[in-house]
């Protein structure tokens, strides 16, 4: 049975682990190397396949990358717009798969499609995996979500769903005027009660977990999440979680 590691999801750091047998799937990599280490051990990364998909270039996504590079030699998945900004960035690309939105790539025994995500990104990705008869989507630092990613949802057993910021709490916070209009913006950040929309088009469908992802420390509540989790999970026929920051959470689906 595979297991889903959050590592860690936030403002601060985003990495989510999937443990398989003989593999690793990593996506993103926004944390200090040596917080993988706790679900890595050495053995692993002698003997299983270490696969690392990149959602976007934004620090909290990718901040360990280089470290991680070094240590596990990963294989590497990106759009052409984040690879590109990486290369910028003195990291060595060269031998990155290049991944375009809408199309379906098999790698092994695991189909990955990646999907556009309304960020201010180079080219940001979402990312749907099947494998063993499993489903998982990550759709997280969007600013709003199409159809096609709520059907990505729906069809998956675990769902990582950005829930950013309580809008309140964002519009009479401290951030400045231009980085508020930015996170309200279509290619900025979701809300919480936008989440919950989402998570009430799902009920009914295959999924079974939905994971509030990517919280804001700053213009977010926990007991406010907790509330709208506990709603969700009583009346939409799934569990739903929200995830804290710097806690590492480990799922089997």
């Amino acid at each position: 049975m595979p297991t889903l590691n959050v590592i860690d999801s936030g403002s601060s750091g985003n990495c989510y682990h999937i443990k398989r047998t003989n593999m690793h799937i990593f996506v993103d990599i926004g944390i200090s190397r040596y917080r993988v280490d706790s679900v890595l051990e050495e053995n692993d990364s002698q003997k299983d396949k270490i696969l690392l998909f990149l959602t976007h270039e934004h620090n909290d996504h990718i901040s360990g990358i280089i470290p991680f590079l070094n240590r596990y030699k990963p294989i590497v998945f990106a759009s052409e717009g984040t690879a590109d900004v990486l290369k910028k960035k003195g990291i060595n690309v060269s031998d990155f798969y290049i991944l375009n939105k809408d199309r379906i790539y098999d790698f092994e025994d695991i189909s990955v499609h990646p999907f556009q995500i309304m960020h201010d990104g180079a080219e940001p990705l979402g990312y749907h995996f099947t494998f063993d008869d499993r489903a998982i989507t990550f759709a997280t630092d969007l600013g709003h979500a199409p159809a096609y990613i709520e059907e990505y949802l729906a069809m998956s057993d675990i769902g990582v769903l950005e829930s950013n910021y309580e809008e309140e709490l964002l519009k009479n916070g401290n951030y400045p005027a231009y980085l508020k209009k930015r996170i309200l913006s279509s290619k900025g950040h979701l809300s919480n009660k936008e989440a919950l929309n989402i998570a009430a088009k799902l009920s009914g469908n295959r999924i079974k977990k939905l994971l509030f992802a990517h919280v804001s420390e700053e213009n977010n509540d926990y007991g406010i999440l907790e509330k709208y989790s506990n709603f969700a999970t009583k009346n939409f026929g799934f569990e739903t979680i929200f995830l804290r920051q710097n806690r590492i959470y480990g799922i089997d689906f």
